[in-house]
Parts: C-alpha cells; structure tokens; sequence
C-alpha cells in the first residue's frame, strides 16, 4: 500500500514537472517569435548623425520613426519620411538597419529650419527627442519605445544621450 501511494506522488510529481517544462518551453518559443527592435543614434559629423535599428526576434518587422524637439515652445519636426513617422522600414529576423539625417533639418510649423532658429535666437545646446513604433508585419498592434532623449552642442558639435 505505501509503495503504491509512493508511485502515486512520484507519477503526480513527474507529470506536473512536464507540464512546468512544456509550459516554459512555450514561454522561450513565443518570446522569440515577438517582435523587438532596438535602436540607437550616433554621431557621424557635426550636425549628421547616424540611425541604426536592429531586429532582435524571429518575425519580420515594420519600423517608424519620430524624432522632435522643443525650443522656446515651438515644436521642430520632420514631417515627412523615416524620421517624421511616415515612411516604414522593413527588416527581416535578426538583421539591421542603417539611416542618417541632419539635425540642422528640422523643421518647425511656420516652416523654419533649427538651424537657422538657432542662429537667430544663439543657442548653444538643444535637447530632442527620438521614439520608434514598430510591430510584425501584418499585425495591427504597435509596439512603441520610450522617447529617449538626447543632447547636441552647436557650439562644440557634441552629441550625447542625455540622462
């Protein structure tokens, strides 16, 4: 009798085990068929900097991008393209993705460039703002990153993440 209560656990214990098992099994598959895109900015010369984006799962993505800044309440933006959240990229499993822009490009509602806002108002150092959106191709729910935030010295054309 007690080797068969014995047996009884030992069978009870092991079937739970596969199942624990089988579950995390499903857990490690279905987080590599999520999609996840990270991104990251570099300077490539004075006011150019350098977009870099990397699928990280098994699903081809789709990406967009939005980049911004406010000076003295007035919102500068791309409007249009990559960076001003209208065209998409498009990056299969696990490769990466490359662009560039010039931050002296943005261009604010009364049609003005930073560069020259910059100039006439002699500011130094700007804070913006870069956020992607991205999610599998085909689905209808995005994914949106946190803005981060970055920092550029026209005085001494330094770049840096600002934190």
């Amino acid at each position: 009798m007690a080797f068969e209560l014995i047996n009884l656990i030992i069978s009870i214990l092991t079937l739970i085990g596969l199942g624990i098992y089988a579950y995390l099994t499903y857990l490690i598959a279905k987080d590599i068929y999520s999609p996840l895109v990270s991104f990251t900015l570099k300077q490539i010369e004075l006011t150019h900097l350098g977009f870099s984006m990397v699928n990280k799962s098994k699903v081809e993505v789709e990406v967009f991008g939005k980049l911004w800044t406010k000076l003295n309440g007035e919102l500068f933006e791309f409007k249009d393209g990559f960076y001003g959240n209208k065209t998409r990229w498009i990056l299969q499993p696990f490769t990466e993705g490359f662009g560039h822009f010039y931050l002296k490009d943005l261009i604010n509602r009364k049609n003005t460039k930073l560069e020259n806002f910059v100039k006439e108002n002699k500011i130094s150092s700007i804070n913006f703002n870069m956020q992607i959106r991205y999610r599998k191709v085909g689905n209808k729910k995005w994914i949106k990153t946190s803005p981060q935030n970055f920092a550029y010295d026209f005085d001494k054309n330094l770049f840096w993440l600002n934190v």
